[in-house]
């Protein structure tokens, strides 16, 4: 970049006599500011964000109190026999600090708040103090009131009338501190720190409410506090533009114009002219926004596991993350902005000073040449090489400078040291916001030219939505097949690239839900278990059925085996086959029960020589025939149930009622297009797959009758398993009636996320044999059998197969 200087240059006077003296108007040296309108009272992120722990703090404490009775209990004993041993005087101080305390900590600090002429904040301190009096003194009444004996031991310590549920005065108390925000100042925080433990000491001695007690009041004070700070808003500590000028000029950059750019969700951003003319960047962080963005920081951990962004923001570490960055970009000779100046703006700002690069971003320009392209190529390859990443290459972070050149913006939320997934993720961000700008042609040819068609490939594992950032997201929701086309693109310059994918997602949202539906069933199970008496029902079982049922889990790897291998063409060894179905069984132990065999079968038929997609499209089409095999079993099994005289099954009338609702709900939402459109876009990619490879396999009788009887031979072995598991302790079901369990109960396990469906599946056919009127100690012994023998045991054969395939590069 040229920067333009202005040079003034002294000629002397010559002649005899002096010149005449010109008159001269003062030179206003002030700069022109205009930083917009800065709110005078704010709601800071923060707050919102310790209230949620508080309101947990207070949920635990009362939660602990409820179900660990026995322990707070001997817990609340042995404090007040340890405050008996303490000396009277201590007692006696101890009660003149909190007597005190409690009136004049409010008082003092009330004149405090006048003095510092901080009237709103007390009258909000005030407030909230009354509110969590108030709303403590509520809730020990309603307690005292509700019959429920163990929660008020739990809150009061016992059952006497005398006993208080709630501390109102310590609630309210520490509700003020937190409002006046005397914690932050000195010698405040210490008085309030004082008079809090005396309070609670002097609660605690004379033992009129439990420790659950005054644990819920504190968090419930500090709770209601943090509520009414965040609702009534704090007075902002955000300085002025006059303070931001004066910062830079501090920091040798006097200023004549600093005038607003926008505002960030951390902080403003301005453009600054400087005395010599040259035009600054400068970004203002505040602290009244630490804590901006911990909610989608804490989904998105728990989500992901490696997302774009550094999550939370904290002002300190913020500043120097960006210095840091941008400094080690400077160092590596990347196109960036230069960092001129880092400098403190008061107490709670900082200012990040970047020198302003005139230019128009990518995702502004009419046309984007192939130069242009190049250049971001060539700009992205410089940090990489540094070993640098960027992490949110959108078309915005793009720049088309007035000297032609291609620069990199945002790059603050980069990293250092960056590992081969952040690499990754650049690289596949940067085609699809290029592809998206001008074609997936041209973004991958440039690529190629620039970096070489080995290093793009490195770009497919990370080729997925999740992984890019959410500018970048939203961008592409508009260009639908985008990420298909750049994979095919990308196949075609490297067929043997390595397409399979980065795990990004620890968790989806449907995971999460079908997760706490699987810890209900497993709750539901476990109360099922304390009706019954294993050891007597295991010391009676009938062993030849048991022995019968281990034949019959042999006999489904068979039926595996040769559901996968009928529906591929080409020659697979039955061997082989076998071992894969076997360590499939150890791969359900850490993942959901169908994707752990999807993934074995595809990554064994990949080893066995077959393309990815070939392989995917037989897996597909077993999957599918497997689907139809169930549904025509099901109803089979349903019918040859319904005919049996013993079948006594007889459902409710609101289940019979809830069931017709979904069905009729299903069926109007396939009345609307637009859902109709979404189940094609979704399904219709597996079926151009697998139509294809079905056609194929067609073809070849011998081979579908193959696959098809695998599919028979698998279920009826698990109804097999299942029904010997009941006879073997004297259980009375038909096998229709079993087989009508057994598929209902295997349906809910394959769509339950936990490891082999693991609660689900066991409650599910526990519930359906009760339901189909079998004692229910019998069902869940001989559900905890058939369990034993499916999945539990078949995992130490399935290490070993795993561990053989895998030295033998056959998974």
């Amino acid at each position: 970049m040229e920067t333009q200087f202005t040079i003034a240059v002294a000629i002397p006077y010559i002649g005899s006599d002096l010149p005449p003296e010109i008159p001269t108007a003062p030179i206003n040296t002030d700069p022109i500011i205009d930083d917009g309108a800065i709110r005078r009272r704010i709601r800071r992120p923060l707050d919102l964000a310790r209230f949620v722990v508080a309101i947990a703090l207070a949920s635990g404490t009362i939660t602990l109190g409820y179900f660990a009775t026995s322990t707070t209990a001997g817990l609340d004993t042995d404090i007040e026999s340890g405050a008996a041993l303490l000396p009277s005087l201590i007692v006696l101080i101890l009660n003149v600090i909190g007597g005190i305390g409690s009136l004049g900590l409010p008082i003092a600090g009330s004149i405090n708040l006048i003095l510092r002429r901080r009237l709103r904040q007390l009258f909000d301190a005030l407030v909230a103090m009354f509110l969590a009096v108030s709303a403590l003194s509520i809730a020990s009444i309603v307690m005292g009131n509700f019959d429920n004996t163990r929660l008020l031991v739990a809150m009061a310590g016992s059952t006497s009338s005398s006993n208080e549920s709630t501390a109102p005065i310590l609630g309210g108390i520490l509700a003020f501190i937190t409002v006046a925000r005397l914690m932050g100042r000195r010698p405040w925080n210490v008085l309030s720190s004082v008079v809090v433990v005396s309070l609670v000491s002097v609660t605690v001695l004379s033992g009129g409410i439990a420790l659950a007690g005054i644990g819920f009041s504190l968090a419930v004070g500090w709770a209601i506090g943090l509520l009414t700070r965040y609702v009534l808003g704090t007075s902002t500590t955000r300085p002025s533009g006059a303070a931001v000028a004066a910062a830079l000029a501090r920091g040798g950059y006097p200023v004549t114009q600093l005038r607003i750019a926008h505002l960030t969700s951390r902080g403003r951003r301005y453009l600054a002219t400087t005395r010599s003319g040259d035009t600054l960047r400068v970004t203002v962080l505040d602290r009244d926004l630490e804590g901006a963005g911990l909610v989608n920081a804490a989904w998105t951990s728990l989500r992901l596991r490696d997302e774009p962004g550094k999550g939370a923001f904290n002002l300190r570490k913020s500043v120097e993350h960006a210095a840091l960055i941008a400094y080690a970009a400077q160092v590596a000779g990347a196109p960036v902005a230069r960092l001129v100046l880092s400098t403190e703006v008061g107490p709670d700002s900082c200012a990040l000073v970047h020198q302003q690069i005139p230019g128009t971003p990518f995702d502004e320009l009419d046309d984007i040449t192939d130069s242009e392209l190049d250049g971001a190529w060539r700009a992205i390859r410089t940090l990489h090489d540094h070993q640098m990443s960027h992490r949110a290459l959108s078309g915005r972070h793009l720049l088309r400078g007035s000297d032609g050149a291609t620069w990199l913006l945002g790059i603050d939320q980069g990293s250092i040291a960056a590992s081969d997934v952040a690499i990754r993720l650049d690289l596949a961000e940067l085609l699809c916001s290029l592809a998206m700008l001008t074609s997936v042609t041209r973004s991958v040819a440039s690529a190629r030219r620039v970096l070489g068609s080995e290093a793009i490939a490195r770009a497919l594992p990370a080729l997925q939505p999740v992984a890019l950032s959410a500018r970048t997201r939203k961008e592409l929701r508009k260009h639908k097949g985008m990420i298909i086309a750049l994979r095919d693109a990308i196949v075609e310059l490297r067929p043997d690239a390595d397409t399979e994918q980065i795990q990004f997602q620890r968790i989806k949202p449907r995971t999460l839900i079908l997760i706490v539906a699987g810890t209900i069933a497993g709750y539901v199970l476990l109360s099922q278990l304390t009706s019954v008496d294993l050891a007597t029902l295991f010391s009676t079982a009938n062993w030849l059925w048991v022995l019968a049922a281990f034949g019959f889990s042999l006999i489904t790897y068979a039926g595996a085996t040769w559901s996968l291998t009928g529906f591929v063409p080409e020659k697979l060894s039955f061997g082989k086959t076998l071992l894969a179905q076997i360590a499939g069984d150890f791969a359900t132990l850490v993942s959901p029960p169908t994707l752990g065999a999807i993934a074995i079968n595809v990554r064994f038929l990949q080893k066995s020589g077959l393309h990815p997609a070939l392989s995917a499209a037989s897996v597909g089409v077993s999957q599918v025939a497997a689907f139809i095999t169930y549904i025509c079993l099901l109803f089979a099994f349903g019918i040859a149930a319904g005919t049996q005289a013993d079948f006594t099954f007889d459902p409710p009338f609101w289940a019979i009622i809830g069931v017709a609702a979904i069905a009729v709900i299903l069926l109007a939402l396939l009345a609307v297009p637009a859902v109709r459109r979404e189940i094609g876009a979704r399904i219709g990619p597996l079926i151009k797959e697998v139509i294809p490879r079905f056609v194929t396999i067609a073809q070849r009788p011998i081979k579908l009758l193959e696959g098809i009887g695998g599919i028979l031979l698998l279920n009826f072995a698990y109804v097999g398993v299942l029904f010997a598991c009941i006879e073997a302790f004297d259980g009375n079901l038909s096998i229709a009636v079993v087989g009508v369990v057994y598929l209902a109960g295997a349906t809910i396990g394959q769509a339950a996320p936990t490891p082999g469906g693991l609660g689900a599946v066991e409650a599910a056919l526990a519930a359906g044999l009760t339901a189909a009127g079998l004692d229910a100690g019998v069902a869940v012994t001989a559900v905890l059998l058939y369990r034993l023998v499916t999945f539990w045991l078949p995992t130490i054969p399935g290490y070993w197969a795993f561990t053989y395939l895998t030295k033998k590069n056959l998974l």
